[in-house]
């Protein structure tokens, strides 16, 4: 997985976006984990689609880990889940290394192809762990909560 800022910057094209960066780890000790960061966010109604993985902890229906991170590389439009879904799969998480999930309003907007020919405008929010080191959230300026997600994730560092 390619982990840099331009790619976290990429993810949303040319649009209004910004772009937080938090350290997974803290100066003050603790991991900022992928639920800390979902807890910034508004609960919701967005489609959701993990399109890369790589973790330790429970995957969903009863898979092994390796098995579920290789099916989500293997898909055109990774693992969609609901809100509910997400927050649940991230509370069963112990670790991310590495990961890239997006939101948009609808599930047809979260194709890995749309995404990768950088024509995703549609896209709402990124959430990027890149190395075990950082997490790089990019959100859509268009969204009416962009200020209070922004305000909430600066906290987390």
């Amino acid at each position: 997985m390619v982990g840099t800022k331009e790619r976290a910057v990429q993810i949303l094209g040319n649009g209004e976006m910004s772009t937080v960066v938090i350290p997974m780890h803290r100066t003050t000790g603790g991991v900022v984990e992928l639920n800390h960061v979902l807890n910034a966010l508004p609960e919701n109604a967005w489609a959701w689609s993990m399109l890369e993985l790589w973790g330790v902890g429970i995957a969903p229906n009863g898979m092994a880990m390796p098995s579920f991170e290789d099916s989500i590389a293997a898909s055109d439009s990774g693992y969609q889940l609901s809100w509910r879904e997400l927050v649940g799969f991230a509370s069963g998480l112990n670790q991310v290394h590495d990961c890239l999930i997006v939101a948009a309003n609808s599930p047809q907007d979260l194709s890995r192809q749309l995404i990768e020919k950088d024509s995703c405008s549609k896209l709402l929010v990124a959430i990027e762990a890149l190395d075990s080191t950082r997490w790089e959230i990019v959100i859509s300026e268009n969204l009416g909560e962009a200020e209070e997600i922004k305000t909430r994730l600066a906290l987390l560092k």
